[in-house]
């Protein structure tokens, strides 16, 4: 981050009419190189669209577009699936544009995002599921209090060869004010 002032971030509910950035997300190949879901074309990017609103519909996850709030360019996504209702966990998931890494936007989009969920849910642990050689997602997560929990070693094929996953978690009473 270049400054020490955090930038604002504003959250909305993915929508259907969202479909245009969130395949540009989704098909950037920078983006998707540490992502585990790709689209080649804006049709086949609408079964994601359709993913959003049954987490959404059935209560085990919601999507929100990370957008700024005065221009209200979209800048990425961030949201939680697969909640389950027993044990009260679910995984997060997050990306930007690549213009916005290193900004702070993930950052502040987290610390809006974390209290929200945490307040609107009755979740108590969040997972994150990091691919081995993504460390700038794993220094985000820890600066936003998750805790490294450990290494699945090469647990899933991607490409042409097997990668590694690093799981952090976040309980609900390690946000402060909740």
């Amino acid at each position: 981050m270049t400054s020490t002032t955090p930038p604002e971030i504003r959250l909305d509910p993915v929508i259907d009419a969202d479909l245009p950035h969130i395949y540009r997300g989704l098909s950037d190949p920078r983006v998707i190189a540490c992502y585990g879901i790709s689209y080649d074309s804006l049709a086949e990017c609408q079964a994601q669209m359709e993913w959003y609103a049954e987490l959404t519909r059935t209560g085990r996850g919601a999507w929100h577009l990370i957008r700024n709030p005065r221009t209200k360019e979209p800048l990425g996504a961030i949201g939680y699936h697969d909640a389950d209702p027993q044990h009260k966990g679910a995984e997060i998931g997050y990306w930007l544009y690549p213009e916005h890494w290193g900004k702070g936007v993930m950052i502040a989009a987290l610390r809006l995002w974390l209290p929200l969920t945490y307040r609107t849910t009755e979740l108590h642990r969040l997972l994150a599921v990091v691919e081995e050689p993504n460390r700038p997602s794993a220094r985000l997560l820890e600066r936003a209090g998750f805790r490294y929990e450990g290494t699945a070693r090469e647990c899933e094929w991607k490409g042409d060869g097997f990668i590694s996953l690093r799981h952090y978690a976040l309980l609900r009473s390690d946000l402060p004010d909740l």
